[in-house]
């Protein structure tokens, strides 16, 4: 039998690692998985060694208040990880806890397999040199990042992003309607606060407070919340009783639906700004993180912008807000300027298509084919 072990530590990872082993188990039988993930990595066989909502910190002050306790699961990990031996070790993301993971594991003679490069095009570029003593091979989502890790000379493949093929490139927003329960708006905009709890608390007040001013200027709009988890969707739904005037749908998971049922998405810079372009629909970026730890990124050579979207066309697409900027009237502001422009509705989708067609690969088949030798 074989032995995988998979860690992905937030939402973005559970569900790229699920249609990876989904592809797995299409062809081989009695694979044994191992690690950390979420519920559709479990559902696909994954036997978690603690709950993945653990890893699920917002910004560089978060983690330094939790770093003893990150330690401690990783050192726990890594010792379970080597007594279960596991054929190969496939890290999803999460390189601040997966790289120390794959150096120990690499050391003790275990293949390892990184899947989603962190942002080296972006900040800390120096990463590159390091990374490949950590892994045996990279899984690329990105094309731009093709010609940065050839450079280094590190065993790497272009896979796309799972997204892309997930996603069709004309989503049907009608059936989308129907699944979530959408009916007789006239206008729908959801609101996607991230799926971190932190993260949660930093925007969502600042989110609802924003639809409140859009509702008061805008007939007939409705508001849709998808919660990736009931902890969440109970945090949201206590957070909501205070705007008892706003017309708000809260549902849990189901967010793609919500972001395809939607004529514009308010979204917290990370991979729901990807969704958001693959279903081609206008949006609004925000991201807001705590004092502290927006003084250490505004100190980085961070590329000019924080959407995905954004970075991955090399241009401003879709308008951004970052930290003092994110407050109830510059977000209003922001959604009622684009919300009827035209233009900006046939750029958006001329470019996310373009976007989409770029990252849609058979991504779950293309990595299998690296693994396959050690299956």
């Amino acid at each position: 039998m074989t032995k995988i072990a998979l860690v992905a530590g937030e939402p973005s990872g559970d569900l790229i690692a699920s249609q990876l082993m989904v592809e797995i188990n299409k062809k081989y039988k009695n694979i044994e998985y191992v690690g950390v993930g979420g519920p559709m990595m479990q559902k696909n066989g994954l036997n978690s060694f603690f709950d993945y909502k653990i890893l699920g910190i917002h910004g560089y002050i978060d983690a330094i208040k939790n770093i003893v306790n990150l330690l401690i699961l990783r050192r726990s990990l890594i010792k379970y990880l080597i007594d279960q031996k596991p054929d190969i070790y496939i890290g999803i993301d999460a390189p601040d806890f997966n790289f120390f993971i794959e150096k120990t594991l690499k050391n003790n003679n275990i293949k390892v397999f990184h899947y989603v490069s962190p942002s080296v095009w972006a900040w800390r570029k120096n990463r590159i040199y390091s990374m490949k003593s950590y892994m045996n091979h990279l899984f690329l989502v990105f094309p731009h990042e093709i010609k940065i890790f050839k450079s280094i000379k590190m065993p790497s493949t272009y896979v796309g992003h799972p997204l892309a093929k997930i996603i069709p490139l004309k989503p049907n927003s009608l059936l989308s309607k129907k699944k979530i329960g959408i009916k007789g708006a006239n206008l729908v905009i959801s609101i996607l606060p991230g799926s971190r709890s932190s993260e949660v608390k930093s925007h969502l007040d600042i989110m609802l407070s924003s639809a409140m001013i859009i509702q008061n200027q805008l007939k007939n709009v409705l508001f849709v919340i998808p919660c990736n988890n009931k902890e969440n969707f109970i945090k949201i739904k206590s957070s909501i009783i205070k705007y008892k005037l706003l017309n708000i749908k809260l549902i849990i998971g189901h967010s793609h639906d919500a972001i395809n049922a939607s004529d514009f998405v308010i979204v917290a810079s990370g991979t729901a700004t990807l969704e958001t372009a693959l279903f081609k629909k206008p949006m609004l970026i925000i991201y807001k993180t705590s004092w502290w730890s927006w003084q250490i990124l505004r100190r980085m050579k961070i590329i000019p912008w924080i959407g995905l979207p954004n970075i991955l066309l090399d241009k401003l697409i879709s308008p951004e807000l970052i930290q003092s900027k994110v407050n109830p009237e510059e977000i209003a502001n922001e959604v009622l300027k684009i919300i009827n422009d035209k233009k900006h509705k046939t750029l958006i989708i001329n470019e996310f298509t373009r976007l989409h067609k770029s990252l849609r690969r058979n991504t779950s088949v293309l990595i299998l084919d690296v693994l396959k030798k050690y299956i």
